[in-house]
């Protein structure tokens, strides 16, 4: 169903935020290629960290911006708040990304580092802050609470990484640098991707497969989980500096994603269209990596476990490279042409064209038939120590963003001579 004219943003508040993250996607798994030898060692080194900002910051959050802009409008009925502060956020990101990452890549710390880094923080403010003012004048219900809580997460995520890398040259806390960087990663992983992975996908899974049963009393239950889970964990991580609850607070984050898991199924259960389309297929390929992640997580805090580092490699490229690409990669393809739709039939031309039209769905096969080896071959080269295994493996996943992005700006070319 389209929504009213008035509800939709400007495309250039949603879609400059598609093509700038498929160009980071290729850019990352580029330095992949050429990082593959190193993967094996300590996550904390250089080429890994300049890997994790740059998929976290110049894709994955890039496009959840972008995403955002056009679904926060949907989700809570109302228009957005201003189309002018993506603007001035897509600019900041562009801007600041490579100088950190490039700082993290050369493992120098400048002002160039602390000014990305700064430009980076004041685009998560601004597009929080217009966020909420769009949800605020809308529709209130648990999936707008679960997205305030996501960019409330990613607030304090952006903050404490900036501290972080002041503290690489400035020492500003009293543990060594590794136990905040221990409280940095888990709460960006799991208040910001997870909690706005669940928000979203718990209002786009049922409208596109159909469902006729929204339990949300069971997202009531993800969300108090989750937030608790990760609110004990914060304070007892900064505060009384130890994990001694780390059990406790994984049992709640559990039992808030298995809440979450009895939703999506009970709408599926529901559902009038139980055939679904490749860009749905990846999305549940890409839910299932949730329980992956969790075995790996269980097998990195075993007591007593004496765990070589590539094991917590293993476990972030999982989550990231599973889950979060994976579900961006399926959903872009259900999202960005519908987007384009609605702006060329709301200009009353070509109005036989459907959002199908604007794509081609063996493009979206193709691409995740090539990266789910990919992936599996850098998982087990991970696991194994196997430098060609990886070197090949980062070939595969950057075939896949090659074609990713190919796809992403074929579809805008279709508003080629369009005034929008």
């Amino acid at each position: 169903m389209k929504p009213p004219d008035e509800h939709i943003p400007g495309l250039k508040a949603v879609l400059p935020y598609y093509l700038f993250a498929s160009i980071g996607f290729v850019i990352f798994h580029v330095l992949l290629v050429f990082a593959a030898p190193e993967l094996p060692l300590h996550y904390f080194q250089p080429k890994l960290l300049a890997l994790t900002h740059l998929f976290v910051l110049g894709w994955a959050t890039i496009m959840i911006f972008g995403a955002s802009n056009q679904l926060v409008p949907v989700i809570s009925e109302t228009k957005l708040f201003s189309t002018t502060l993506p603007v001035l956020n897509l600019v900041l990101l562009v801007a600041g990304i490579p100088m950190l990452v490039g700082s993290f890549w050369a493992f120098q710390f400048t002002w160039i580092a602390y000014t990305g880094a700064a430009c980076i923080l004041l685009a998560i403010i601004l597009h929080s802050f217009n966020i909420y003012k769009s949800i605020s004048a809308g529709k209130s219900n648990i999936i707008t609470d679960i997205l305030h809580m996501a960019h409330a997460w990613l607030f304090i995520t952006a903050t404490i990484g900036l501290l972080l890398l002041i503290n690489l040259v400035f020492p500003l806390f009293p543990e060594e640098h590794l136990h905040y960087l221990k409280i940095h990663a888990p709460i960006g992983m799991a208040g910001w991707f997870l909690q706005l992975i669940i928000g979203v996908s718990s209002r786009l899974i049922p409208m596109f497969i159909l469902s006729r049963n929204e339990n949300t009393k069971l997202l009531n239950i993800t969300f108090y989980c989750l937030n608790a889970g990760l609110a004990l964990f914060l304070i007892e991580g900064m505060v009384f500096r130890s994990f001694h609850g780390k059990y406790a607070y994984l049992v709640l984050i559990v039992a808030g994603l298995i809440a979450y898991a009895r939703y999506i199924h009970g709408c599926y259960k529901s559902a009038l269209r139980k055939q679904n389309d490749a860009g749905m297929r990846q999305t549940f390929i890409a839910i299932s990596f949730i329980l992956g992640a969790l075995i790996l997580l269980s097998v990195v805090l075993w007591p007593g476990a004496d765990l070589q580092p590539n094991i917590t490699t293993a476990l972030g490229f999982t989550f990231f490279s599973g889950l979060v690409s994976i579900i961006i990669m399926g959903q872009t393809f259900k999202t960005l042409p519908f987007i384009i739709w609605m702006h060329i039939t709301r200009l009353n031309t070509l109005p036989e064209l459907m959002p199908k039209d604007l794509f081609k769905e063996r493009w979206v096969n193709v691409q995740i038939w090539i990266y789910l080896p990919g992936l599996a071959m850098l998982l087990a080269g991970l696991l194994a120590n196997i430098t060609i295994l990886l070197q090949v493996a980062a070939i595969f996943m950057l075939t896949t963003a090659i074609i990713y992005m190919t796809h992403v700006f074929y579809i805008t070319g279709k508003l080629k001579n369009k005034q929008l």
